[in-house]
């Protein structure tokens, strides 16, 4: 977080009080209720966990910047250590005292005029403090929408109380959790937008490889990675993770999520499935300091993986399979070690089976099939449809291997259950209808081949049994490619099967 206490620089005074009493005033006497949104004039709901106040703060402790620093003209990057907030009366008199001793009436009205501004001040920091923390409990409510609705709106107040030729940590430290709620929700477009007007508000404040700086840079760069312009996205990461690392340690959460993105970009250019496993303790340490973030940490993590999922598509679409496989591979040891047993585990286990199934890998497919199956059956105990996808799968990878009988069983199970359920058009029903008919060319075929042949009466009714598979195939085929798309990985692999098939049938003719 960008909770800090810093102050505002030196402006008119009279204008600034009214600023902050306003501002103040506002966010703690607003109340958001999620039906109908905000309610003036009401009592704070706001509350927090232990932890998170813990963590901010732990946070705002190391990294607060009083304002006697910036009236008195010192230095920011070498601020003195903050005064909770349960002792900022006391402070505030400390600071005002030396310089009321033996001054005029005027210094007396500053020193006075003081000593309230940053009261209110840090009753400003407090309100917005509190307004972040009621966002991250609608978040971990799953109110992704009214949490970011909260953080609008706040912003919007912050920006318009501040006016708009002056800018205040506050508005970084807003506008970067608001670009970190859009960024979960993949709204990548306007999290780029609030997270580059933080990155500039708070370089306002403080140098460069302050860890306030850092910390938006790489909220800036985990986006900009996800919109694929790495070349920014690096520089943006590299800069925060060292700044970071440096202190606040690397045990830190946002040091490991730097780590983790910093490891995405390594990937990039991996070559071998050696480079991508060197990134592995990387990538797993980025997750389990993620995860250790109090307010969002599951879905730190959740988007975390699923950047490390558009590279597994990048090579994909591509028709990288190695580079998609190794990654693969990867993603589901990541998944693995932080979420075992988990939905989104088994569904990567499904996909990735789909691909060496395409691919001609029938071990590997079988595997990876069964250890989804097996997921599946206890996460999904109420969705027959998930399980049935899954055994379908194991059906069509066992016809591979030539076992035909366990595989011909469950692919008549799940047409009839695709069939009855989605109906005859959707692609799954298609390849369901497809692999029956497959696998019963298949056997035709082998006993033709075989030693022994037909036997009389089967060769009369062998032309009609074929041509009744090899049309079943291409009911089943026309399905997938209306539904799956021409250009699908199971598709191409179904009109190759066909293919292949209707050659092997001409070559028996042919050598009658």
């Amino acid at each position: 977080m960008l909770a800090r206490l810093t102050q505002l620089e030196f402006v008119p005074a009279a204008r600034r009080f009214s600023q902050l009493q306003s501002l103040a005033a506002w966010f703690g006497e607003a109340s958001y209720n999620t039906a109908d949104g905000w309610s003036g004039k009401a009592q704070p709901s706001f509350q927090a966990s232990p932890t998170f106040r813990t963590n901010c703060a732990t946070w705002r402790t190391a990294h607060t910047t009083p304002y006697a620093h910036a009236a008195a003209g010192k230095n920011d990057a070498h601020p003195d250590p903050p005064v909770p907030a349960e002792h900022q009366d006391d402070a505030v008199n400390q600071t005002v005292a030396p310089a009321s001793a033996g001054a005029g009436n005027g210094d007396k009205e500053t020193d006075e005029y003081e000593k309230v501004r940053q009261i209110e001040e840090a009753h400003l920091a407090e309100s917005m403090e509190r307004l972040i923390m009621e966002a991250y409990k609608l978040l971990q409510k799953g109110d992704m929408e009214q949490a970011e609705s909260l953080l609008q709106e706040g912003s919007v107040a912050l920006e318009q109380g501040m006016g708009s030729e002056s800018s205040h940590p506050r508005q970084a430290e807003i506008l970067d959790q608001l670009s970190l709620f859009q960024f979960l929700q993949g709204k990548l477009p306007e999290a780029e937008m609030h997270a580059r007007r933080s990155l500039v508000v708070i370089q306002d404040h403080f140098e460069i490889g302050d860890p306030a700086v850092c910390m938006c840079e790489l909220r800036l760069g985990a986006i900009l990675f996800s919109m694929g312009q790495y070349q920014e996205a690096k520089e943006l990461i590299a800069d925060s993770y060292e700044g970071l690392r440096s202190a606040l340690g690397d045990a830190s959460q946002v040091a490991g999520e730097s780590q983790y993105y910093l490891a995405l970009m390594t990937l990039l250019a991996a070559d071998s499935e050696e480079a991508v496993t060197q990134t592995d303790p990387m990538l797993m340490q980025g997750l389990r300091n993620m995860r250790s973030n109090a307010g969002a940490g599951p879905l730190l993590v959740q988007a975390a993986l699923r950047e490390h999922n558009r590279l597994v598509d990048n090579e994909l679409t591509s028709e990288s399979w190695d580079k998609a496989a190794w990654l693969f591979r990867q993603e589901i040891r990541l998944r693995n070690g932080v979420d075992p047993g988990s939905e989104d585990l088994s569904l990567l286990l499904y996909q990735f089976a789909t691909l060496q199934y395409t691919r001609g890998l029938y071990d590997e497919a079988e595997a990876l099939t069964q250890f989804s199956l097996d997921i599946a059956r206890s996460v999904y105990k109420h969705d027959e449809n998930q399980t049935m996808l899954r055994r379908h799968r194991l059906g069509t990878v066992l016809d591979c291997k030539g076992n035909a009988e366990a595989a011909n069983k469950i692919l008549t199970e799940s047409f009839n259950h695709f069939d009855k359920r989605l109906g005859p058009k959707n692609p799954l029903t298609g390849e369901a209808q497809f692999a029956l008919g497959l696998s019963g060319m298949r056997r035709m075929l082998q006993a033709r081949q075989s030693k022994e042949g037909l036997d009389p009466y089967s060769k009369v009714l062998a032309p009609k049994q074929e041509q009744n598979l090899m049309q079943q195939m291409q009911k089943g085929l026309q399905a997938m490619q209306a539904g799956f798309g021409a250009d699908h990985m199971l598709v191409k692999k179904a009109l190759t099967d066909y293919d292949l098939t209707a050659s092997a049938i001409r070559g028996l003719e042919t050598s009658r």
